[in-house]
């Protein structure tokens, strides 16, 4: 890779300990630099995730976006696969910068548009990421082949076209909003390999949970009655010194043939 080199230390999680390496030139000693999280000894073959910041959900923890989700589930599956290799990218909103992530987000609740469509009203791409920092530092671990955990075809593209043999493998990540649902919607009609399908049944199945929790917030069950025997009464216990001592009757003389 010439000049490009990586900056390697080690770091320690919950679950974990995993090695950062961060991509720059000795130069490069502002801004924020691509990085990655190396989980074990990954090799050819292993799982990687590309992924791109993300401020409203992984800071902000916006329940209106899936990137969070999507950030935990592939570390958990790198973890459980013993490898594997999280690339994370400083390419806000698309790759638009967060002013214009903003915008579009106001765009979109104001004029109920998705926010690729509110990307083009605002004359910007709809997606204007790049992956050539990703194929450096994959290049930079030696690693030629990967599954590629993603929905998104560009990807897979990018890393096609650099020479690397990429397996994609989709992951559904389950939206925890409305409108987080519908932001993976509008991903799958602008291309992405998520099914609209499984999606919709994902949400029903999601309003049938809040109707059973509802159900039984609201809906008390009579208590059951076993037959021929006649319902329990409550009985109101008093404490042991409000309870009165019973006077016993005093019992008659009786006579006697005793003579004092």
């Amino acid at each position: 890779m010439g000049d490009v080199n990586l900056t390697e230390h080690e770091l320690r999680h919950a679950d974990g300990d995993f090695r950062v390496v961060v991509l720059g030139r000795g130069s490069d000693l502002h801004g924020n630099q691509p990085c990655a999280a190396v989980f074990g000894d990954p090799g050819n073959g292993c799982l990687v995730r590309i992924h791109s910041r993300c401020v409203y959900g992984e800071i902000f923890e916006s329940v209106d976006c899936d990137c969070r989700d999507q950030l935990r589930q592939s570390m958990a599956m790198m973890r459980k696969a013993g490898s594997g290799v999280l690339i994370y990218l400083d390419q806000e909103g698309r790759g638009a910068g967060l002013l214009a992530k903003a915008l579009g987000y106001q765009l979109t609740q104001r004029e109920g548009l998705d926010t690729f469509s509110s990307y083009r009203v605002l004359g910007l791409p709809e997606d204007s990421r790049s992956y050539e920092d990703a194929v450096a530092i994959l290049r930079s671990l030696h690693l030629r082949r990967v599954r590629l955990l993603t929905n998104n075809p560009a990807k897979v593209a990018a890393l096609s076209m650099a020479d690397f043999q990429v397996e994609q493998q989709p992951f559904l990540v389950r939206g925890q909003s409305v409108e987080a649902r519908r932001y993976l919607a509008a991903k799958a009609r602008y291309g992405h390999t998520i099914s609209l399908a499984e999606l919709d049944a994902d949400a029903a199945r999601e309003r049938w949970r809040w109707l059973h929790k509802l159900l039984r917030r609201t809906v008390r069950r009579p208590a059951p009655v076993v037959p021929g025997r006649a319902p329990a009464r409550v009985v109101e216990l008093l404490p042991a010194h409000a309870v009165k001592p019973v006077e016993q009757p005093v019992a008659a003389a009786q006579p006697t043939d005793l003579v004092s």
